[in-house]
């Protein structure tokens, strides 16, 4: 019974409880098994005890409407004990019952003692979302997503004029204990590391180096203080930063906060990974740098970290791993005169493990190199050895329909909009997700451009460019029941089709209305809710269920990863607690009202 109740300890409303109450528990809870079809409590029958399920199912009916379904981990009959109130629906076992029971006085001791125990059983789903942050799993994450910076981990900065001698102010640093230099100037500060100081040793001499001012990197990043922690690790991984200025309000340094202090609030790879991916002179080494990404992720995860966050700090590190790719397996005579671009849920910056890949390439007018195919052959086979597996619509710079010139797409962007086919606002939704990586930038911004100034005032192409959200049905059916799969898909959900796809698209139909830059699904939310479009509350409740998904998808991913299984877009729904279905359930209905306001908006009954 001891290894059965510290299972429990993992699952909300029993992770608020200390040992003491566990120790109680033990001393009086009861084993039970109850065969199939029994019924465990009538309507108008008073609950004497808590049922935890260890193992099968319960359903509960009001007549022939099923109202919930119980499973392991899941705990019912709380709010009767403590209201003392008659049952309001029939309890009967549908797949053989194991279970605790715990009773109706040692429950109320255990409320009596815990308020977080008890006001689970009250709580509205928010806020069971909120408690289950609370879990001690979960501890991390305060840390991690709320800290902000303070005095209390900056490093005194030591503060030099920019014009001391550079030799003076090695002395000033080892009198300060400090790796690094602010320089003031008249007109704000640099920073002098320990990379200036290599430079000076080795130039000093033929380049007459002698001052701070020589050798300083002008003007210095930095940071206000109170800024969340979590948003300056993205800051330094994205800059390769090691040493961050803080400043006040006035504009004074406060100190200096060092990257190995800030990655003591992180058991991950961030940093690691990313200045890998730049130090990496070989595609051997690129390859082994983006293989420690999914560590980073699962350390991530397991901390409750938001997928959102996640897919920001991913595709970070996926930036920096294709630029790596692109200057060293694409020609430098190409570097001018094309640009590499991300598609899909990488060009919106959501893709968090390596789902598949979407790339292409647009060239300048008049310059199609002879050696194309070898090149893009070997940018897939790099990627392929990372292990990302290739699209299934073949969207991948081997596809010549994703390598051509710029007039040639806008050629392709005006038969989509002529044409109107199912297959061309396909294409032209993956590329308005597109992001420019590497080369030419200017070609993708003009091309993007080009795309929207285009379907400006098609009202008509935006309803048939909306229409797909209708091509899948919920993954809730009949009285809020999951809607599963068949054979080797017996109890689980098909999230993308059954809800992420119409909210992704969705959202991209009203951005390429509203002519949205952002590519990023939670970015054109907000935005859309500046515009005056959505209200605060809808972009709220859409956005948490975005997260509730993304999150739950990246969780069964993550299992998946870890037993050697093929990575999809399944969620098991008996493998995850009833917290979990209850949200989960709740982001699809928010989905379901979201896609009622698109066909309308669209007016999608008008097209067939």
């Amino acid at each position: 019974m001891i290894a059965l109740l510290e299972t429990l300890k993992g699952y909300p409303p029993f992770s608020f409880l200390e040992d003491a109450a566990f120790a109680l528990i033990e001393r009086n809870a009861q084993i039970a098994y109850y065969p199939n079809h029994t019924v465990l409590i009538e309507p108008t029958f008073l609950f004497d005890k808590l049922f935890v399920i260890i193992k099968g199912m319960v359903e509960v009916n009001n007549d022939d409407e099923l109202i919930d379904v119980y499973r392991t981990h899941d705990a019912f009959g709380g709010i009767e004990l403590l209201k003392n109130q008659a049952s309001l629906y029939q309890y009967k076992v549908t797949e053989e019952l194991i279970c605790y029971e715990i009773n109706k006085e040692v429950f109320l001791k255990l409320c009596e003692a815990n308020k977080a125990f008890k006001d689970y059983f009250f709580s509205s789903i928010v806020e069971r979302l909120e408690m289950l942050k609370e879990k001690r799993e979960y501890a991390a994450m305060s840390d991690l997503m709320m800290a902000r910076v303070d005095k209390s981990i900056l490093h005194n900065a030591c503060v030099l004029a920019s014009d001391m001698p550079i030799i003076d102010s090695l002395k000033k640093m080892e009198e300060c204990n400090a790796t690094s230099v602010i320089v003031k100037n008249p007109q704000g500060y640099g920073i002098v590391t320990d990379a200036d100081l290599r430079y000076y040793i080795l130039y000093q001499q033929s380049q007459e180096l002698h001052r701070l001012s020589d050798i300083q990197s002008y003007p210095v990043i930095s940071i206000e203080e109170g800024e969340l922690l979590f948003n300056i690790l993205l800051l330094m991984t994205e800059r390769t930063i090691k040493h961050l200025p803080v400043l006040d309000k006035a504009g004074e340094v406060l100190g200096v906060l060092e990257l190995i202090d800030l990655l003591s609030f992180f058991s991950n790879q961030s940093h690691l990974i990313s200045a890998q991916m730049e130090k990496a002179s070989t595609l051997e080494a690129v390859t082994d740098a983006a293989k420690r990404v999914e560590i980073m992720i699962s350390a991530l995860h397991a901390k409750g970290v938001k997928s959102r966050y996640i897919a920001k700090l991913v595709s970070e590190i996926n930036k920096k791993m294709y630029l790596r790719l692109f200057e060293m397996i694409f020609p430098k005579s190409w570097h001018e005169k094309c640009t590499l671009i991300l598609l899909g849920s990488e060009g919106r910056g959501e893709q968090i493990l390596r789902t598949d890949q979407d790339n292409a390439l647009i060239f300048e007018e008049g310059f199609l190199p002879d050696n194309i195919e070898e090149i893009t052959q070997t940018f897939i086979l790099t990627l392929d050895s990372i292990g990302f597996p290739r699209c299934s619509g073949n969207v991948m710079v081997i596809n010549p329909q994703w390598r051509k010139s710029i007039d040639g797409y806008k050629n392709d962007i005006d038969s989509w909009i002529e044409g109107q086919t199912h297959e061309g606002f396909i294409n032209m939704a993956i590329l308005f997700d597109s992001v420019a990586i590497a080369g030419e930038k200017n070609l993708h911004t003009q091309l993007r451009g080009y795309l929207i100034e285009k379907m400006s005032g098609y009202q008509s192409v935006l309803t048939h460019f909306a229409k797909p959200i209708e091509h899948f049905e919920s993954a809730l059916g009949l009285f809020s029941q999951f809607v599963t799969g068949a054979k080797e898909h017996q109890n689980e959900i098909d999230i993308k089709k059954g809800a992420l796809f119409a909210l992704v698209h969705g959202v991209r139909a009203l951005a390429l209305e509203h002519a949205i830059e952002p590519t990023n699904t939670i970015l054109r939310i907000k935005a859309l809710n500046n515009i005056g479009f959505m209200n605060k509350e809808d972009a709220s409740e859409l956005i948490e269920a975005f997260e509730v998904i993304n999150t739950l998808r990246l969780h069964s991913q993550l299992e998946k990863s870890a037993k050697g299984k093929k990575i999809d877009n399944y969620i098991s729904i008996v493998e995850i607690g009833k917290l979990e279905r209850d949200l989960l359930k709740e982001a699809i209905k928010s989905v379901h009202s979201f896609k009622k306001m698109i066909s309308y908006h669209f007016h999608l009954s008008m097209v067939g």
